[in-house]
């Protein structure tokens, strides 16, 4: 397939790129115009070619350009004449830049206070970025109970970050949200709760795999159960560890088929073979279903058959 660039250049503003008219009018955003923040560019073919950016520091408002390993500052006028390949906009709110300001001064003032709040990292990367940051939501890091999960204890200082009381409080009073947390600890219910699922888990996988190795032991045995596979993957990403939640009750349902009242096994149906104690002991946790069974039957002209041959054959034996 032929495919080409199209080189045809858009003009796009640095600032105050208002978006209002494209909104929805149940949309609850009260900021609609956006500033320029960073640009890609691309100089080839649509074979081939080479990706370079142009970049604002929005600190001091200096333009870069990214070459590979090299940067260059760059007027304006520059950026605007691009050929842009993909523009990147944010929000801009003179009012958003005051808060942000009002917090650094605040946070300057180091004044003591009796309490420091911990507040999730990433609530307060949105409040640097976005100028709609929503409520303090410090759940990110807090477990239901509202203590640190084990899980993430080891980690928490890359979640968190440290606030004077009066940063603290402005940020509160403006945003609201929450929880307000003075203190880090692992929570004890959580640990209690892990510790409850890591032996659930392994009584599970050690008991199927005990009842699956006598399954596997018979010959001939006179019934075998079927699983779905689908099911049985959920179950066992969870018994494994690879999924917190357990998988709901057993669902037969694809691998089943209704014929004359009686559940039988669909045909090309992806499922496993089990046993019936395995079933029981499956179905006794999980619930769930249908129950397909597959029944080694034998009729009973077959079967006085086959036995009258071994009395023959072991009379003859014996002669």
């Amino acid at each position: 397939m032929y495919s080409f660039k199209v080189n045809s250049h858009v003009s796009f503003p640095l600032e105050g790129l208002d978006l209002r008219p494209f909104l929805s009018k149940e949309s609850p955003s009260q900021i609609t115009t956006y500033d320029l923040l960073s640009v890609i560019c691309h100089h080839g073919t649509a074979g081939s070619g080479h990706y370079i950016a142009y970049c604002q520091n929005v600190i001091n408002g200096q333009w870069y350009e990214f070459d590979d390993q090299y940067v260059t500052e760059v007027h304006e006028t520059v950026v605007q004449n691009a050929e842009a390949y993909v523009l990147f906009y944010r929000k801009s709110s003179e009012e958003a830049v005051r808060e942000r300001q009002k917090v650094v001064a605040l946070a300057n003032m180091k004044e003591p206070s009796l309490l420091q709040f911990y507040i999730s990292r990433e609530w307060l990367n949105k409040f640097n970025t976005f100028t709609e940051p929503g409520p303090i939501s410090n759940h990110t890091f807090l477990c239901l109970h509202g203590g640190i999960p084990p899980n993430k204890y080891h980690y928490i200082d890359d979640l968190v970050v440290i606030l004077p009381q009066n940063v603290w409080e402005y940020l509160y009073n403006r945003f609201g949200g929450g929880p307000a947390v003075n203190h880090l600890y692992v929570c004890s219910i959580c640990q209690v709760e892990i510790e409850a699922l890591a032996k659930r888990r392994k009584m599970e996988v050690d008991t199927f795999i005990k009842l699956n190795k006598a399954f596997q032991a018979e010959e001939s045995p006179s019934v075998i159960y079927c699983i779905s596979m689908q099911w049985f993957r959920e179950w066992e990403g969870f018994v494994k560890g690879k999924d917190n939640e357990p998988p709901g009750a057993i669902d037969n349902s694809k691998i089943a088929v209704n014929k004359g009242g009686h559940v039988q096994l669909r045909q090309g149906a992806d499922y496993g073979q089990i046993s019936e104690e395995t079933w029981s002991y499956l179905y006794t946790i999980y619930g769930g279903g249908p129950e397909i069974a597959m029944r080694q039957t034998v009729a009973q002209a077959e079967m006085e058959s086959l036995q009258g041959e071994r009395k023959i054959e072991a009379e003859t034996r014996v002669v």
